[in-house]
């Protein structure tokens, strides 16, 4: 259970941050547990991230501010590993080098700094600039199949066009461990060597219909 001390900053930074948001950051708390906070970057233009939305988690202990929260991204982007708690000098990982006075907003402003980059740490991945423009668009059809995310952020949903089934990304989804694969594209395979298979069974079934018919034609 939070702290008097803890609920009181969370409570005073989320006003805060809805008077004075912070460029390409978005972040709330879970209406029933102000200890976790979820949040959207909005990647910035002129890099692989542009036009993508990523919402991760933020996970504050007890004594916040007084200890920094955990770190998780949760939607796709190429960058780091997803619910994985990330390696950051404003995390956890690092609770020697918390400052108390920094915000949530100093936090996220942070990780969005390090997004940018290709510094290797703890729960980060290496992917092309192709890949992680693939991923942002895709990011949008992600999201909109997380409750939680629609719950907390709709005004990205009803601000996002439908993204037609066409044109959706052939591209790439990063697992929970941070493996990138092509799902479309193993459900074509898939569905090649279904249809492939029914062929095969229909040459089956006219072959055993003229044996029969030939069967009945020779007899007396």
């Amino acid at each position: 259970m939070a702290s008097k001390t803890c609920t009181h900053r969370l409570r005073k930074e989320m006003r805060n941050i809805s008077r004075e948001p912070s460029p390409h950051i978005t972040a709330r708390p879970l209406p029933s547990n102000i200890l976790r906070w979820y949040f959207v970057l909005e990647g910035p233009s002129d890099s692989p991230y542009e036009g993508g939305i990523f919402m991760g988690r933020l996970q504050f202990p007890e004594e916040y501010p007084f200890k920094p929260p955990a770190v998780y991204m949760c939607t796709p982007q190429g960058r780091f590993k997803c619910n994985q708690k990330l390696c950051l000098s404003m995390s956890d990982f690092h609770p020697e080098t918390w400052n108390p006075l920094w915000s949530v907003s100093a936090v996220l402003t942070g990780l969005l700094s390090f997004m940018m980059g290709s510094e290797d740490t703890v729960g980060s991945i290496q992917t092309s600039a192709a890949e992680k423009r693939s991923l942002a668009r895709a990011s949008h059809h992600f999201n909109r199949a997380d409750r939680v995310f629609r719950e907390l952020f709709p005004e990205f949903i009803r601000d996002a066009p439908a993204m037609p089934r066409a044109m959706q990304p052939r591209a790439m989804f990063t697992d929970q461990n941070g493996n990138v694969s092509n799902r479309r594209g193993r459900k074509r395979e898939e569905e090649g060597e279904s249809l492939v298979s029914l062929i095969a069974w229909l040459f089956v079934f006219l072959a055993l219909i003229f044996a029969v018919f030939r069967l009945i034609a020779g007899s007396p």
